[in-house]
């Protein structure tokens, strides 16, 4: 992820919404005593080797204040977007995160914004409710905050080596899979600007999209990357005639399973990814291609093909370290094909572990990545789904953007 940050704004955001309002000097107060008591303070990059390492003394953080609004989600969505394109300033030793607070009818939105090299959705999400109950809860138990504190780098293992040999394969048989999709649209000049579209799907449905993928004996996660291709479908009708006929979506996944129990809950980046390529035929259904997805991710999954995504990483890092900053971009293009991309995690739990019950909602966002033209984060709570969609306008137009959400959401919804 560090590689991409040199390429553009890579950050990530979370929104917790609580049933009390909370001032923006007690947000405050509460989000350096965290920060304080976890030892996250600055960080310092190291782009030669490719780390990062976070000192124990943190910046004083002050958190973004927003004035209440009559349509509080449509000023929550705005934020999203404006944190999402504002680049962190880079220095010697820098914050990672950035705050910000929106009052909304007796309730309060506190809002994340980190760069997202230093942590993935369990850590940040762990804090952002450490942070909501020590504003909520009078003299909260603080042994959790000890899990929060980094202690050394997250690496997934890649197994044995028989085990590392194939993953290795398959990461190359993804590589020649990718070489048949096709390819998204060029991006000239580049455009580092997200736009973020966010929709909150209510629990008739939600019911709905779980229905389908029960119907279907796939998981959610199979059905919204079934949904995400035939939604971009309409969009790539030109591929036919080629030799890159295929589609490719992406999926991130979270790899902190495969560590020691004591890692687990630590601090830090622990994501893996994979693909899933299909021939997106015209008149395939929905339930068809949820089930040919399905019959990849199983094998990824039962054979943890995810974890070799280090390797990918490791390789991309060693050719862009090789090429002028104006090629790397067209590089992700051109070997990494994807149309977009599906993060999805469930947050009941880890409310339901923080002790927290005034916790009313949660809402996520990523930014797109150098050529992706979209990434879909799904998150689930209290019987609901709430997408948080981040696109690059200079790779799919607005308005045809709008038309790959309606389509994507109208796959997850509409009744049989």
């Amino acid at each position: 992820m560090l590689q991409w940050s040199r390429l553009h704004p890579y950050n990530a955001v979370h929104v917790v919404k609580v049933a009390e309002a909370v001032s923006p000097a007690r947000f405050e107060e509460k989000i350096n005593s965290v920060l304080q008591a976890a030892h996250l303070g600055q960080v310092s990059i190291d782009e030669a080797r490719g780390t990062y390492r976070i000192f124990p003394s943190p910046t004083r953080c002050t958190p973004r204040a927003i004035g209440e609004s009559d349509e509080p989600l449509e000023a929550l969505y705005r934020e999203i977007e404006r944190q999402l394109n504002e680049p962190f300033a880079f220095s010697n030793r820098f914050s990672p995160f950035r705050f910000f607070l929106l009052p909304s009818r007796g309730s309060t939105y506190l809002g994340i914004a980190y760069f997202h090299a230093v942590a993935d959705a369990e850590s940040i999400g762990q804090l952002l409710l450490e942070i909501a109950k020590a504003c909520i809860v009078p003299n909260p138990d603080s042994t959790s905050w000890s899990a929060l504190r980094p202690r050394s780098s997250l690496r997934a293992p890649l197994g044995n080596p028989w085990q590392s040999l194939i993953r290795s394969i398959a990461s190359v048989r993804q590589f020649q899979r990718l070489r048949t999709s096709h390819r998204p649209p060029v991006c000239e000049p580049p455009d580092l600007r997200n736009e973020f579209c966010g929709i909150a799907l209510g629990p008739e449905s939600t019911a709905i999209a779980l229905a389908k993928a029960k119907h279907c004996k796939v998981t959610l996660n199979d059905l919204c990357l079934a949904a995400l291709l035939l939604a971009v479908a309409p969009l790539t009708r030109s591929r036919f005639p080629t030799s890159r006929s295929n589609l490719s979506a992406a999926c991130v996944v979270n790899l902190r399973d495969s560590l020691r129990p004591g890692d687990r809950n630590q601090f830090g980046l622990c994501l893996g990814t994979f693909t899933v390529t299909h021939a997106v035929p015209e008149g395939i259904s929905l339930a068809q291609l949820a089930q040919d997805v399905q019959t990849m991710t199983r094998r990824i999954k039962d054979q943890k093909l995810a974890l070799g995504s280090a390797l990918t990483f490791r390789a991309s890092r060693f050719m862009l370290s090789r090429m002028p900053q104006d090629k790397q971009r067209n590089f992700y293009r051109k070997s990494y094909p994807v149309w977009g991309s599906i993060t999805n995690r469930r947050v009941d739990d880890l409310c339901q572990a923080s002790g927290l019950d005034a916790v009313t909602d949660y809402v996520r966002a990523v930014s797109a990545g150098p050529a992706m033209p979209f990434v879909i984060s799904v998150t689930g709570i209290a019987g609901r789904l709430n997408l948080g969609i981040s696109s690059k306008p200079n790779v799919i137009p607005p308005q045809q953007m709008a038309g790959v959400i309606e389509r994507f959401v109208a796959f997850l919804t509409a009744p049989e």
